[in-house]
């Protein structure tokens, strides 16, 4: 996807409103400053009209491989490091907040994407009306909503790539709808969100291209006296149309340290036919600390485990029209301890299973990572990384990598994060 004009406009306006000066014409004033204690180094404080709140993030880094490997060959998703040495992602978000009562956010990416070529879209876009404390209504392009990760942006990620279960259930990772959704917020903390609407998809045309190609030289080389077979595409089993979603999360009553999740999805597939994800997660934290978000958050000292399990169900049609059907799942699991309030240890591991049928193969990923923050409230971010991937798809096996991010606006530091 190249970028737009109106794109660049979008990420100019997002840089230049906190510089938007108080206007005073016959009495009336527009966009009024909140000066407040204002940093324009750092961008904290920064806002226009006290309900426009810009952030920028700058994430970049690169990787070592063995021989003959280059980052491509581990990447799983678009926002994944694409390059061996590159610009993973340039983000600009524009915070909305009036009264708490109208809340959203816009969102646009940029990156390098393969062979160093500039890419850029517009990720979210959307307004919630909240009538009352406990709901929110509406809609515009958002991240649905689906256990503990896949509605977190790139800056907001707890390693260097997307989890693997992810990448292949949900669209690469980004499941995003075009449409509206309700979010509902229970006592003891509690969130049922629903969202329905549009795809917003990916293209593929020229993995397209480059499949069917190899699809006929194999087929001109295929031995007469042997029955064709007939192969589906993949990617073709992700949401292609419309998607209707359900996410709910809660804390258990006897025990606020546990976080569990139940999600569903269900939509039109590149198949033209239906598509259904569900999924499961738990989250435990020890040693953690009320930081005023209802249970014990992570911090320094403290240890906190995460698992979600998804799973699917394809209804596909081969190359005959034969309608068949297959399912896949996967799972992540990972540790995650606090050496202090700015720096994280973590051990990852995720699995996707082979589809055979479907050309999918199945992965297994072992990562360790160490992520610190200068200081608590810091503006950059460094993390060390080691992937540790088992699958045929690829002919390595093991990568280093080194990811830096650079944070404008906002609050800095390990425990800034968004949430819809």
């Amino acid at each position: 996807m190249k970028p737009t004009q109106p794109l660049f406009s979008c990420l100019a306006a997002l840089v230049l409103l906190p510089f938007l000066s108080v206007a005073e014409e016959n009495g009336e004033t527009d966009f009024v400053y909140e000066v407040g204690e204002v940093n324009y180094f750092t961008g904290e404080g920064v806002n226009a009209g006290g309900f426009l709140f810009p952030e920028l993030f700058v994430t970049g880094g690169g990787g070592i491989f063995e021989n003959g490997a280059s980052a491509e060959d581990f990447a799983n998703t678009h926002h994944d490091p694409q390059n061996d040495w590159t610009v993973q992602g340039v983000e600009a978000h524009l915070n909305i907040n009036i009264h708490d009562t109208i809340t959203g956010m816009v969102t646009g990416f940029g990156h390098l994407g393969e062979d160093h070529v500039w890419e850029a879209e517009l990720e979210e876009a959307y307004l919630h009306y909240r009538p009352v404390d406990w709901l929110a209504i509406g809609g515009g392009q958002f991240l649905n909503e689906f256990g503990f990760q896949a509605s977190k942006h790139l800056h907001g990620w707890d390693h260097v790539n997307r989890d693997l279960v992810i990448t292949r259930m949900l669209n690469e990772g980004e499941l995003i709808s075009q449409g509206g959704e309700a979010i509902v917020t229970f006592p003891n903390h509690s969130r049922l969100t629903i969202a329905a609407g549009g795809l917003r998809t990916h293209g593929h045309d020229h993995e397209h291209e480059h499949e069917e190609e190899e699809h006929h030289d194999e087929d001109e080389d295929h031995d007469e006296d042997h029955e064709e077979e007939h192969h589906l595409e993949g990617h073709d089993g992700a949401f292609n149309n419309w998607v209707v979603s359900v996410d709910y999360r809660f804390r258990l009553p006897v025990d606020p340290s546990v976080v569990l999740s139940a999600s569903l999805a269900s939509g039109e597939n590149g198949f033209g036919q239906n598509t259904t994800v569900y999924g499961v997660g738990a989250q435990k934290v020890w040693n953690g600390h009320d930081h005023g978000q209802g249970g014990p958050d992570f911090c320094a000292g403290a240890l906190m485990w995460r698992t979600e399990l998804i799973g699917r169900d394809v209804e596909a049609v081969e190359e005959d029209g034969e309608a068949v059907e297959f399912d896949d799942f996967g799972f992540s699991t990972g540790l995650y301890y606090g050496l202090s309030d700015a720096t994280t240890l973590s051990v990852r591991h995720g699995y996707i299973s082979e589809v055979e049928m479907a050309e999918l193969p199945g992965v297994h990923r072992t990562s360790a990572a160490l992520t610190t923050f200068l200081d608590p409230a810091s503006r950059v971010r460094a993390r060390v990384q080691y992937d540790h991937t088992q699958s045929d798809a690829i002919e390595s096996e093991h990568a280093l990598w080194l990811q830096l991010q650079w944070q404008w606006g906002g609050h800095g530091g390990g425990h800034h994060h968004h949430h819809h």
